[in-house]
């Protein structure tokens, strides 16, 4: 090193830190390199004068509201060991530091006051045991109201459509009874606040600031110390210390309460009438619920930035390696969407012919799959946006064109998922899972609009708030069209159109659908209200809702009964369930049999001899008095061109003796089985047990062999109904009992689901109305 680059000299400000770094180091070393400058050697004191003219005071008096000044402080040029760090280490990093320092100065105390009010508010009231309803509402609400207000009028503006939209989603809860609903849109309240009182401007931002604001919890409670006047100094640590005593005697009251039955009827006695366990989890909530609001309070005040300092850049693609990948795959969604068009306008037939599934297997098993696609097609035009390439225009018109024809063929593709479910929805009904994964396909139809926009601009700023605020009103919209009502209306004029109702599932319904069960006959809507209480009472004002509040009020002259006059309720209502009645002594089905006519006369009947009734129906014959149109729907057409079911008469087989000389009954049995296309298969077994604590034992046994076997058994959901459901790959088992008779249906190498389920409940109930009528 020559001489020159030895001597400090202040008008060295390239910004590399050699000049202001050594000039504050050397004279604290107090040493110089022989090689530097030898002619100073015998001038020693001169530099220890010349410290104090440089900017030392900068270096021991930053100013508090400044981020460690790394360059300055703590990094320095050592003549010997090169670079070497100085000072005491940052208390935060430097980009933490910097994200909230504009919190430093502090807030008004009401703020915190405030905060603890609605904290205790909510721990009362948010989950009243009654249910939920204004004091949920009124708890997201604050938490929401209260930051917002924290964090002054500036930038009020941009944070305003977010924070309605978040007390949007917690007024759902003062609106509609229906529990998911309201679970659905306090969840998505929750993870959009933070993004609503600090809004950052790109996706990373958004993504980082949905979890990285935790990071300020412990400057929250700093932040609130520091908002305290001194004039309520006094005032705060009287009401710190009285807290802290009511909640150490709350926590270990209650513990010795829970542990020792004398010590809780003491407490009891002492106290007014309350649980010491629920008082326990109720300022538990409270306080977290206050450590949330702080939380909040202090990231409005901040207002920091997650927004990495430069946007991540990568090399953009070329245009040949842009347009090769997505123009064959704006090719392959292509041909996709004529294959769509082909099977919309042929209909079911066409897709029996093709793919040898009924239209509901076909659109149950490809839902998901497009689904996914539609996803995944998201991921690929982010992607594809980022590395586009852009300097010329020829390359902004290829990512115009390739990009807008894969967000509209995508948008082909949910409307074709769309379809699907709808088709599901005619063969199965309407349920509020299918509701609400039709509403997320809805959901990635505006999508796919919003970043067709985007594409065809080239810019996309306002998309992650689009995004969030699409999803949020989409959300919002599912609660207000009532979700359960739609569920309960649906399936209502689909019965009116098939004649079959599930009105187990509607029991289930939420109170926002009795307006809609309402439409149904006195004796179907006394069975479907009749598992709300007598009375139905009136929640407190805190677990009130709308939606509670308004059944209840229509179903008031419908919901009293007398007992002697409560009809027979049956689980379903349809041709072959209209007389399912879950009120018969033996728990099973009494299902329909023949006209009174025809029933009057014994359909085998010689004039020789009597056939008795029970070998009438334990006969080979029975099988073919069978209705398979639904087992040949489901089966459909094999590839070869075999279409439905074929009679295996090998298994078409029965036996029975008839009572003997005592009149007490033997044992009975009937088979019948029927090819299908390929390798399906389907058998029918009706087995008579000589009492029904035998057929019981039985069908336990049977139970327990399928579960042996790796079956995922399942009850039937029936109080009164003894039997269950049995699915193991491609094998589905049916069975229930009647009286002491056990009815089965396999399907062997077939459909699992819902339809296979369909099917083999309605050859039982056929098969069990025989056996009433002639056994």
């Amino acid at each position: 090193m020559s001489e020159p680059e030895a001597t400090p000299t202040p008008s060295n400000t390239d910004g590399t830190g050699d000049s202001p770094a050594d000039d504050q180091v050397e004279p604290e070393t107090k040493q110089t390199p022989p090689e530097q400058a030898p002619a100073r050697q015998a001038d020693r004191p001169q530099p220890e004068q010349q410290a104090p003219s440089q900017p030392q005071p900068a270096q021991h008096a930053p100013s508090q509201m400044q981020p460690p000044p790394h360059h300055q402080q703590q990094l320095a040029h050592h003549p010997y060991t090169g670079p070497v760090l100085v000072g005491p280490p940052p208390a935060l990093p430097y980009a933490q530091a910097l994200r909230w320092q504009r919190a430093e100065s502090g807030t008004p105390p009401w703020i915190l006051l405030v905060a603890i009010a609605a904290a205790l508010f909510g721990g009362w009231s948010a989950f009243h045991p009654e249910g939920v309803g204004i004091g949920l509402a009124a708890t997201g609400i604050a938490l929401i109201g209260v930051p917002l207000a924290a964090g002054g009028r500036e930038d009020l503006v941009t944070r305003l459509p977010g924070a309605v939209i978040v007390a949007a989603l917690w007024s759902v809860a003062a609106i509609r009874d229906a529990g998911w609903i309201v679970a659905l849109c306090a969840i998505a309240a929750l993870l959009l606040t933070p993004l609503a009182l600090a809004p950052q401007r790109r996706f990373t931002g958004t993504a980082f600031a949905l979890f990285a604001h935790l990071e300020g919890l412990a400057g929250s409670f700093k932040w609130a110390r520091r908002s305290r006047s001194r004039k309520a100094v006094n005032t705060v640590r009287n009401l710190r210390v009285f807290g802290l005593t009511a909640a150490l005697l709350v926590v270990f009251g209650g513990l010795f309460a829970a542990a020792d039955a004398s010590f809780a009827n003491l407490v009891s006695g002492l106290l007014p009438r309350a649980n010491p366990i629920d008082v326990f989890l109720r300022l538990l909530l409270a306080s977290v619920l206050l450590v949330v609001v702080l939380l909040w309070s202090y990231l409005a005040a901040a207002r920091p930035s997650f927004e990495p300092d430069e946007p991540f850049t990568t090399k953009p693609a070329s245009r040949f390696e842009l347009a090769v990948p997505l123009g064959a795959l704006n090719l392959l969604f292509l041909a996709f969407i004529v294959m769509q068009a082909r099977v919309l306008f042929g209909g079911d037939e066409y897709v029996q012919r093709t793919a040898n599934l009924t239209m509901a297997e076909y659109a149950r098993s490809g839902f998901w799959q497009l689904s996914f696609v539609a996803v995944l097609a998201l991921i690929v035009i982010a992607v594809a946006a980022w590395k586009a390439p852009r300097r010329e225009r020829g390359d902004r018109w290829v990512t115009r064109i390739l990009l807008g024809g894969l967000c509209i063929l995508s948008l082909a593709v949910v409307a074709s998922a769309l379809f699907r479910m709808s088709r599901y929805w005619e063969s199965f009904g309407l349920t509020r899972l299918r509701l609400w994964v039709f509403t997320v396909e809805i959901w990635l139809a505006i999508l796919f609009a919003l970043v067709l926009f985007a594409c065809w601009k080239l810019r996309a700023k306002w998309l992650p708030q689009a995004v969030l605020a699409s999803g949020a009103l989409t959300l919002i919209g599912l609660a207000a069209v009532n979700p359960d009502g739609v569920v309960a209306r649906y399936n209502i004029d689909r019965f009116e159109d098939s004649g079959n109702l599930d009105l187990d599932y509607l029991e289930t319904l939420s109170a926002d659908a009795v307006p809609e069960i309402m439409e149904l006959d006195d004796d179907n809507r006394e069975c479907v209200l009749r598992w709300r209480e007598s009375d139905w009472p009136e929640r407190p004002l805190m677990a009130w809702n709308w939606g509670d509040s308004h059944g209840r009020e229509l179903a008031f002259d419908y919901r009293i009964v007398p007992a002697d006059d409560q009809p027979s309720c049956p689980s379903h209502l349809g041709t072959d369930f209209e007389e399912n009645s879950r009120d018969d002594e033996y728990g099973a089905p009494e299902l329909d049999g023949l006209d009174d006519a025809t029933a009057s006369e014994p359909e085998f009947e010689t004039e020789t001899e009597p056939v008795t009734p029970a070998s009438s129906f334990f006969h080979w014959d029975t099988c073919d008095e069978l209705d398979l149109t639904g087992a040949d729907e489901m089966f459909g057409t094999s590839a070869k061109g075999d279409y439905g079911t074929v009679p295996d008469e090998a298994n078409h087989n029965g036996a029975s003796v008839g009572p003997n000389l005592a009149g007490e009954e033997v044992e009975g049995w009937l088979t019948c089985g029927y090819f299908g296309p390929g390798t399906r298969y389907l058998y029918l077994e009706v087995e008579q047990w000589d009492t029904w604590e035998t057929e019981a034992g039985q069908l336990d046994a049977k139970r327990v062999a399928n579960e042996g076997y790796g079956y995922e058994v399942t009850d039937l959901g029936s109080e009164t109904m003894d039997g269950f459901i049995a699915v193991a790959d491609n094998s589905f088992d049916y069975m229930f009992a009647l009286d002491n008779v056990t009815f089965e249906a396999t399907i062997t190498d077939g459909p699992t689901g819902d339809e296979a389920e369909l099917v083999c409940q309605k050859l039982t109930n056929h098969l069990a109305e025989m056996y009433l009528e002639l056994a």
